[in-house]
């Protein structure tokens, strides 16, 4: 029983730790919202399709933190992206962040 308890409060922390990653990305996800309200109708009827149906152990808690693993670095990578966007450098501009001077091109 106890510990039943405990892969249910497992559960139940990574769910909210998508609902945080979700906010971090989406201003617009709220409780009101429809995707709120889609995920929390999916845990509730996992609950139930869990006790009636055989599944693996701990399949759903599994899909979830798979599903948590994905939006973080979704979100990390966004993050890096933006951060060091601003395109690629030439040869020379390369070269001069280094101390280096490129020889001069004879045509």
């Amino acid at each position: 029983m106890a510990e039943a308890a405990r892969k249910g409060l497992t559960a139940v922390n990574t769910i909210k730790t998508i609902i945080a990653e979700l906010k971090k990305v989406d201003k617009s996800f709220t409780p009101a919202s429809a995707q709120y309200k889609f995920l929390t109708e999916q845990m509730r009827a996992d609950q139930v399709t869990t006790r009636r149906y055989s599944k693996a152990e701990n399949e759903s808690e599994s899909v979830a933190k798979l599903y948590l693993s994905y939006i973080q670095g979704t979100r990390r990578l966004n993050e890096l992206q933006d951060r060091y966007k601003g395109g690629e450098k030439t040869v020379e501009e390369s070269a001069k962040l280094v101390g280096l001077k490129l020889p001069e091109r004879k045509y």
